[in-house]
């Protein structure tokens, strides 16, 4: 008898699960690292800029994009990190380019959804909603 497994044997140990089945999470800022928590600022006290907004309680926290690339993801190496499994080690990418935003997945396993939809890479624009993983953002521009 030969150790080795049948195709249908190994093709029903691994199951691929659905896109879109992670629930979202809507206190986001509990998943973030302790450096992004840090650098949080409460809305009302934020300046003009482009910033992702996200919920802790019934408090609106604002986490600037400082940088005109910003990493995504739950690698050491990215500006926002999440301490979430389910977050890619670099998940995503924003490219701000003037006033104009572009968020694009990197290739990450749960995908990167703007206002519910999938995407690869797309515009963003003030008040679109961002889920990465099981955190869900929302891009803010403050005039």
């Amino acid at each position: 008898m030969s150790t080795l497994q049948t195709p249908e044997i190994r093709a029903a140990e691994t199951v691929t699960l659905p896109v879109g089945d992670i629930e979202p999470v809507l206190d986001a800022f509990a998943l973030l690292d302790h450096r992004a928590q840090r650098r949080a600022v409460k809305a009302g006290l934020a300046p003009s800029g482009q910033y992702l907004a996200m919920q802790d309680g019934d408090e609106t926290l604002l986490l600037r994009l400082e940088s005109r690339i910003t990493h995504i993801g739950r690698g050491g190496a990215c500006e926002i990190r999440f301490e979430d499994q389910r977050v890619s080690r670099d998940h995503a990418i924003i490219v701000r380019h003037g006033r104009y935003a572009r968020i694009l997945d990197n290739r990450s396993s749960n995908g990167t959804f703007v206002n519910g939809r999938r995407i690869v890479a797309t515009n963003i624009r003030g008040g679109d909603v961002v889920r990465i993983g099981p955190a869900e953002l929302r891009y803010v521009e403050m005039p």
